[in-house]
């Protein structure tokens, strides 16, 4: 086969795997593609994000979904936030499907891959709690996979593909970033080749370059501006992997399960006839890819296998006594290595190893069959069949969850009660009662976290404590909301508190539980009543807002920009490059 067939089939491949990642979004999202938002747990968009300091990450709050929320603010200023939401999941599903099609060697392995790649409990699970910035991160696997072993062939090219697939990893958000590192690495770093030592520490040096100027975005914010961060035991426990079926913790990471939050479990999972099936397949994948030896096969399957084993090792490793103890001290010591406490997300890399073993498996099915003489449309069936495993080991995600992800609308009161905060003077705004999760008769009464965080162009103070089933909380990381949070239970003034931190305003929501804490505000001006909303004058704040911040606290984005600038620079001198050796060639 030449160059251009062989380029031709790829793209084939690539193109059938993203129809099917396609297919298994709009079957997934189902009514939930109707106009309006899906909201439920960490899944909140809004009409139009601000585009500020907060969206930055450089507001002195903790980074979580920086540079993802910037990405999410521009788009949402060219289209409907609504359409945004549903863009954003609908790439996760094709992006995967299209990434893991482009490493397989057939279009029957293309779309068996992408089958496995885009519907597997850990897409689902991470849907289901809302973590969409994990997912974009999770279909860029693929792509950086086959990016580094571009490299690792030769291919001039490669570096600059390499650090554009850096640069949109980097965009998902922190975990997304850090699991293309990790795929990045192995495949770079495998023994298989004769590639010179001193080419494949250049292409390392350059991964670890693009990565750490790309990521400046959220590490530098981490690091620098946000508060001093003391990551507890308890939130090393309360986000272990857990057993989602009765093949333990490891059974049920083979199989791209074991979240640490059993609200978004699937219901199927527990049976051990469906999660045995599921199970069954993954080793039989494990077992034709040993005797096949395929990590000789090529430097991106390599790369993939040691990639999974080691995502694997990190998602297990806070359930597995010893190493549970090791994994606690980095997260609770070592800065930034709060990065491992939510342990099963690692698994991701696992996921896209198994779905590329999964399109050889059905691609080994018919292969067999054809040798027996079964007929090629039958050993196709048989194959076919073979593929659907994720599809019949996995119903639950299937149509909106059975339905119950659906499309809402925010009440009117929301955008007139947002209008009227951003045309007040400056203050910081505190939202009450004091919890950090909400269920609203607007959107089903399922949990979903406080919109308003989103929703505001200020800094707005809330209870970042996560709840846990037993009544406990994981401590959260704003002293602010801890000492609001003390005072709330008798330690102080609350107001006082409120008014120390820099907040002038309190919106309280009058349609939720005022359990965990309600401030007294008797005696403050009410400025407005709109619905279900009420919003509190606590006065001008004496104190300066001590979040605030010189030039620079951007620092980390004139780091990512310069990436940007750095693989755009390599991209043109690689252009000009080779228009003069094909010049000197043709003279």
């Amino acid at each position: 086969m030449t160059a251009p067939d062989r380029a031709g089939a790829r793209l084939g491949q690539r193109t059938i795997g993203g129809l099917v990642g396609l297919a298994c979004g709009l079957l997934a999202l189902g009514p939930g593609l109707r106009p309006g938002y899906l909201l439920f747990y960490d899944l909140v968009f809004v009409p139009r994000l601000p585009l500020g300091d907060r969206t930055l990450g450089v507001d002195g709050s903790v980074p979580r979904a920086v540079p993802n929320d910037f990405v999410v603010a521009l788009l949402s200023h060219l289209m409907p936030g609504w359409v945004v939401e549903k863009l954003v999941l609908l790439v996760v599903f094709a992006g995967v499907g299209a990434g893991v099609g482009a490493l397989s060697r057939t279009r029957l392995g293309a779309a068996a891959a992408a089958l496995a790649a885009a519907w597997n409990p850990y897409v689902a699970e991470r849907l289901a709690i809302g973590h969409w910035g994990y997912l974009l991160g999770y279909s860029c696997l693929p792509f950086l996979v086959a990016a580094a072993a571009a490299c690792r062939e030769g291919s001039p090219r490669a570096p600059v593909r390499l650090g554009v697939w850096l640069l949109l990893s980097a965009a998902t958000g922190s975990t997304g970033a850090v699991l293309g590192l990790i795929a990045v690495l192995c495949t770079l770093a495998v023994p298989g080749d004769t590639q010179p030592v001193r080419r494949r520490l250049a292409d390392l040096g350059w991964a670890l370059l693009v990565f750490l100027l790309a990521n400046a975005t959220w590490w530098y914010a981490y690091l620098v501006l946000a508060p001093s961060q003391e990551s507890s035991r308890a939130g090393v426990e309360a986000f272990m992997s857990r057993p989602d079926t009765p093949w333990g913790v490891i059974g049920s990471l083979l199989t791209g399960g074991g979240i640490w939050n059993s609200g978004v479990w699937f219901a199927g999972r527990e049976s051990p006839v469906t999660s045995g099936l599921a199970l069954l397949v993954v080793l039989l994948c494990l077992a034709l890819a040993v005797r096949d030896r395929v990590w000789r096969l090529s430097p991106a399957l390599a790369g993939l296998g040691v990639a999974g084993l080691v995502g694997l090792l990190l998602a297990a490793a806070t359930a597995v006594p010893g190493l549970r103890e090791v994994m606690t001290a980095v997260v609770t010591d070592v800065p930034g290595g709060g990065l491992l406490r939510d342990a099963q997300k690692f698994v991701g890399l696992w996921m896209v190893f198994v779905a590329v073993l999964a399109g050889r498996l059905a691609e080994r099915v018919r292969d067999a069959g054809a040798r027996v003489g079964s007929g090629r449309a039958t050993a196709l069936g048989v194959a076919a069949i073979v593929a659907l495993w994720p599809v019949i080991t996995l119903t639950g995600p299937a149509w909106g969850a059975g339905g119950t992800w659906r499309a809402v609308s925010y009440p009117a009161s929301y955008s007139s009660m947002q209008e009227r905060i951003d045309r007040l003077p400056p203050g910081g705004v505190a939202v009450f009662p004091w919890n950090l999760y909400r269920r609203y008769a607007f959107d089903h009464d399922v949990v979903v976290l406080d919109p308003w965080q989103r929703l505001l162009d200020r800094r707005v103070l809330v209870n970042d404590s996560l709840p846990l089933a037993g009544g406990r909380d994981v401590p959260g990381e704003d002293p602010d909301a801890a000492a609001v949070g003390r005072a709330l239970a008798g330690a102080g003034d609350p107001l006082a508190v409120l008014r120390s931190a820099g907040v002038r305003y309190v919106l309280v929501q009058t349609d939720q539980p005022t359990t965990a804490g309600m401030p007294d505000l008797t005696g403050t001006r009410v400025l407005a009543r709109d619905g279900t909303l009420r919003l509190h004058d606590l006065g001008p704040v004496a104190t300066p807002d001590r979040h605030s911040r010189g030039p620079e606290r951007y620092l980390g984005w004139l780091l990512a920009a310069a990436a940007v600038v750095l693989v755009a620079g390599r991209a043109i001198l690689g252009t000009v490059s080779r228009s003069d050796v094909r010049g000197l060639t043709r003279g």
